[in-house]
């Protein structure tokens, strides 16, 4: 009677173990098909919004397009006195910024998981945030 006891307490262990971990699996990194956009609703203290447009393809993230305009719709990235400031300060450009969060988070397929990137905590911690928000939409 107690060898019968333990097989079944161990079959259903294993069956809450596997069921455990294929549910997550589902669950994390699978997203639906489209493009997802999140734009921040003002614009910061140095006068810049930031914006991002995903794209989801067989349920992966397979383009990211992040940027941070200013209310003459100038781009951050495309701002060469603003690029020199920051390079000179920090060693980065917000494009380079821009491009290293945007390849992070298609690396990774998780906003949560996008290291912040030195020199550009805010940009990082906005992008994090606009990322995390378009998805929502995409789950």
């Amino acid at each position: 009677m107690k060898k019968i006891v333990a097989i079944a307490l161990a079959g259903m262990l294993t069956t809450a173990v596997l069921t455990g971990c294929s549910s997550k699996s589902a669950s994390s990194g699978t997203y639906k098909d489209g493009t997802y956009k999140a734009e921040q609703s003002t614009f910061d203290s140095h006068g810049w919004k930031g914006q991002i447009e995903i794209t989801v393809k067989d349920g992966k993230i397979t383009n990211v397009i992040y940027n941070e305009v200013n209310k003459d719709g100038v781009l951050k990235r495309n701002d060469q006195q603003y690029a020199e400031k920051m390079k000179a300060k920090n060693n980065i450009t917000p494009k380079e910024v821009d491009e290293k969060l945007q390849q992070e988070l298609i690396d990774k397929q998780d906003p949560a998981k996008v290291d912040t990137v030195t020199g550009a905590t805010e940009s990082s911690k906005t992008f994090k945030e606009l990322a995390t928000e378009a998805l929502k939409n995409a789950k």
